[in-house]
């Protein structure tokens, strides 16, 4: 794998990477502050944004011709 292939999937994975950690921290925060949290419905679309948007990324990356 060259450094432009590595890059690509890198860049293409940033989505997931925040939605993961939106998640995450929202689910910190519901389990420390109940009051303040936000529902789990929420959390989980933003997880399911994130990875959606990365699998488009990917499929849309490696579709081009280099």
């Amino acid at each position: 794998m060259n450094l432009k292939v590595v890059a690509k999937v890198i860049g293409s994975l940033i989505p997931a990477i925040i939605g993961t950690y939106l998640l995450v921290k929202d689910y910190i925060v519901a389990a420390n502050h109940p009051e303040w949290s936000v529902s789990p419905v929420v959390m989980w679309v933003e997880f399911g944004v994130g990875l959606i948007g990365s699998i488009i990324l990917l499929f849309v990356v490696f579709r081009q011709k280099s």
